[in-house]
């Protein structure tokens, strides 16, 4: 059968999508076609989560939230047996036109009420009970780089003077700055992991410019690795690292399901929704003091946590 999950959002959203994913294809043993954006989908290609990557955009879904849709998205849509729809949980429109094709037919939120304080990947794992049980567990996930990208990225760090093995990634960025640890916090571990030996190096997104200078004006030795490396590159990047700090962001989740010892801090945002998922993840949670939600998470107790995690105990070798 082939099945279609229609899932918008970012990084993030996507890379929590896994163990349903991996549920639907285990269960109803279907081809999962997933829609959403393309660049963010590339991760999946040669992945167990999806037989095939569409855009979102150009399958046409727009045209059902309005009252007479083309009759070409409608043909495209009754190709599949079924439909999980993580988008338009909203819109009636959407929605009848989505059950008016006959089939078996999920629409659902693709985040959970915050008063539910469910994991994400937990959620969307129960909108699919009209298809399919949900497991007792979370299934686990991993994403790993081919091995061209590995070798290609070991080559990449060690042509900059990065020995991958003694490699820490420090990501500043979040999707909004009151997710971010402080800059300043984030030089001081930055250099205190140069004093244990290992090598700190910042990355980031396009969209962590601002966090990055910030970082780097800061006075962190790091080297800035990526404003323009690819998700793909960035996955291979995080596979070779020894360990990784970020916040609540994408690229934080990338870390996990890379396998990556991942430490994840957390301020205004809930871990039991949105902690990263992985076999080596570790979430420190900030409680605020005084006028500072970031209080009591100094770079003391980060930099314990990341040399524990990163089995780095002492100075590294």
């Amino acid at each position: 059968m082939r099945l279609l999950v229609i899932r918008p959002g970012g990084l993030g959203d996507l890379l929590v999508s896994l163990p349903a994913l991996a549920h639907l294809a285990e269960r109803l043993r279907a081809e999962v076609e997933i829609a959403g954006d393309p660049e963010r989908l590339a991760l999946l290609e040669g992945s167990p989560y999806a037989t095939r990557c569409l855009s979102l955009e150009a399958l046409g879904l727009h045209a059902l939230f309005t009252p007479d849709p083309t009759p070409e998205v409608l043909s495209r849509l009754r190709l599949y047996g079924a439909i999980v729809s993580w988008f338009g949980a909203g819109d009636p429109v959407y929605r009848a036109h989505l059950e008016a094709l006959g089939r078996p037919v999920v629409i659902a939120c693709g985040t959970p009420a915050p008063e539910a304080r469910v994991h994400v990947s937990r959620h969307l794992l129960l909108t699919l009970s009209p298809l399919v049980p949900p497991p007792p567990e979370i299934p686990p996930v991993r994403l790993a780089p081919t091995a061209r990208e590995r070798q290609e990225t070991e080559a990449w760090c060690r042509a900059r003077g990065v020995d991958p093995e003694r490699l820490v990634l420090l990501h500043p960025g979040a999707g909004g700055a009151s997710k971010r640890w402080p800059a300043e916090r984030f030089a001081a571990l930055s250099r205190r992991l140069g004093e244990e030996g290992l090598v700190p190096a910042v990355l980031g997104g396009p969209a962590d410019r601002e966090a990055v200078g910030a970082l780097r004006a800061a006075g962190a030795p790091g080297l800035p690795l990526a404003l323009d490396l690819g998700l793909r590159r960035l996955l291979a990047l995080s596979a070779l690292a020894r360990g990784f700090v970020g916040n609540d962001s994408g690229l934080t989740h990338l870390a996990a399901v890379a396998g990556t010892p991942t430490l994840a801090l957390f301020g205004p945002t809930d871990p039991v929704i949105w902690s990263p998922l992985g076999p080596a993840s570790r979430v420190l949670v900030a409680r605020p003091l005084g006028g500072d939600p970031w209080g009591d998470l100094p770079p003391e107790r980060v930099l314990a946590a990341c040399l524990e995690i990163a089995g780095a105990t002492g100075r590294a070798a």
